[in-house]
């Protein structure tokens, strides 16, 4: 009797072990990416492409550009979300039209639109987004000063837009869904908004913020994600609980550009980790699951992707930055992951990879 009670035991544990390991369906588990991307413009830095399969069948890719010329560092002075088509979720994709552009400086978007993450419900497209304004003029042909950038930066939010196609007419709020809270640990800025849209139209929405602006900020680069709750996705957000810092363990550090989604039962993760100590590469990604959406476990196997790829011609190259992934999700799973990256080259762009079925 004692050696079915220990052979039970064994079972059960091996059970959860698997389960555990099971929840991470990215671990060691993807094919190769196409050597071209998904979506790259000439003369253009493109950035964090989120996508969506649309009712004509053909895949929209929300993305962030700026001219190429005035470097990486003008994210965050020049940024606006466009759209690009394709046919097929690996893509390429070709690009289409500008989605958000500039608005004017008297608006919280009015300058820049950025880190866009598409969802659709009920037969609308919401468009969650991070964006900025500032009072002096946008660079045109200079690289935007240090002092530009940590103005610019200081004045990040998030809002939504909503359209009942992929090409719009978008309408966009005149107001961010939520402001930073001083002298907390998002007291600095709301940014990169990670939404899921419950069938009821309810939403648990992940942000990233830090607790102090420039120029403390050089001083304190913690970075934390946060939950915000709302009825509906036009209702007003609230932050979930008194201390709605996302609580990730066994080990909490600095995290970046997360994506959530549900399954009906539980939430997941898939975030950027900025240094090795969840995943063991300094910028790689991990995952993690929850009941409620504040705390979080990784699973045994956390690392859900490193910056090495491995490339449809046999080759392999590893990335400078491999960053903003986005999924796509059909029939409630996972099918294929954005990345906005760096490559060898420097060459900036959007890549894909696909999940082995």
């Amino acid at each position: 009797m004692k050696q079915f009670a220990l052979l039970f035991v064994l079972l059960m544990l091996f059970s959860c072990a698997d389960k555990a390991s099971n929840d991470n369906v990215f671990h060691q588990n993807w094919e190769d990416s196409p050597v071209q991307g998904a979506f790259k413009m000439d003369d253009w830095i493109i950035w964090g492409g989120s996508v969506v399969k649309a009712e004509d069948g053909k895949y929209y890719m929300f993305a962030s550009r700026w001219p190429k010329k005035l470097t990486m560092r003008a994210w965050i002075t020049n940024s606006e979300i466009v759209l690009a088509v394709s046919d097929t979720p690996q893509g390429p994709y070709k690009f289409k039209q500008v989605v958000l552009p500039s608005r004017g400086k008297e608006y919280w978007d009015g300058m820049i639109t950025h880190n866009p993450n598409i969802q659709f419900h009920d037969g609308k497209y919401i468009l969650y987004y991070t964006g900025s304004t500032y009072t002096f003029n946008q660079p045109i042909d200079t690289i935007p000063s240090r002092d530009f950038y940590e103005k610019a930066w200081n004045n990040k939010r998030v809002g939504i837009a909503v359209a009942d196609a992929p090409t719009g007419p978008w309408k966009r709020m005149d107001k961010p869904i939520i402001q930073p809270r001083k002298g907390m640990w998002d007291g600095a800025i709301i940014s990169n908004p990670a939404p899921v849209i419950h069938e009821d139209g309810s939403v648990l929405m992940v942000y990233k913020s830090a607790p102090v602006t420039y120029p403390e900020r050089n001083k304190n680069r913690k970075m934390r994600f946060g939950v915000l709750t709302a009825n509906h996705y036009l209702g007003e957000y609230t932050r979930m609980g008194a201390d709605n810092k996302i609580r990730i363990k066994p080990i909490e550090t600095d995290v970046e550009d997360p994506y959530i989604w549900h399954d009906g039962t539980k939430y997941f993760m898939l975030a950027k980790c900025m240094n090795k100590l969840i995943t063991g590469e300094k910028g790689a990604g991990f995952m993690a699951t929850s009941k409620d959406g504040i705390e979080w476990e990784t699973p045994d196997n956390p690392a859900a992707y490193g910056k090495t790829l491995n490339l449809s011609d046999g080759t392999k190259e590893k990335m400078k930055k491999l960053e903003r992934p986005q999924i796509l999700i059909e029939n409630g799973k996972p099918t294929h992951v954005f990345f906005a990256c760096i490559n060898s080259k420097s060459e900036i762009f959007n890549t894909v990879r696909t999940i082995k079925k």
